[in-house]
């Protein structure tokens, strides 16, 4: 069986609801470690890994750490998939938060629109999720080398562009 048809074999496993995916840990990790895998294999754990999130609370972290695995992939389609369900760990886990808002916060200096696009919605998603938890972390990021954009500026582009996509309680 090929490593692919492995992974969607893995998921079909987990999701069906007559297993209790807590009982298949392996096959989880599994996944987790598709993230180092080839193009397909990142594509798929992308979407997998986030999926499955909250029925292995004990590999939480490590499940962040092959999510954010892929987002410093080279391939800015991979990039894009993973930072689109980054918002499900901080649904999830709210102690991720933080994190997540300041690497979406560096990730603002993207220069591909695309790319772009698809970290300023994710931030959007996790500020409506927690604003305050959401602000440190973008606040963290002052504290960060800025390498082409005053920190500034970035937040001024940031909610310049998407202030009609916050919802204040």
């Amino acid at each position: 069986m090929d490593k692919v048809d492995k992974l969607y074999q893995n998921y079909d496993i987990l999701a069906d609801s007559k297993n209790k995916p807590s009982e298949h840990e392996e096959l989880y990790l599994e996944i987790i470690q598709a993230a180092k895998g080839d193009t397909v294999k990142k594509m798929l754990a992308c979407q997998f890994i986030p999926r499955f999130l909250k029925d292995f609370p004990n590999l939480t972290e490590t499940a962040l750490d092959g999510q954010l695995d892929l987002i410093e992939d080279d391939d800015v389609a991979i990039r894009k998939h993973a930072v689109k369900y980054l918002p499900s760990f901080c649904k999830e886990s709210k102690k991720f938060i933080t994190k997540i808002s300041d690497i979406l916060t560096q990730m603002l200096q993207s220069e591909d629109s695309g790319e772009l696009a698809t970290v300023q919605t994710a931030l959007i998603t996790i500020l409506n999720i927690d604003m305050k938890a959401t602000l440190e972390g973008i606040f963290l990021f002052k504290s960060h080398q800025l390498k082409k954009m005053p920190f500034e500026n970035v937040l001024y582009s940031f909610f310049a562009q998407n202030s009609n996509s916050l919802v204040l309680n």
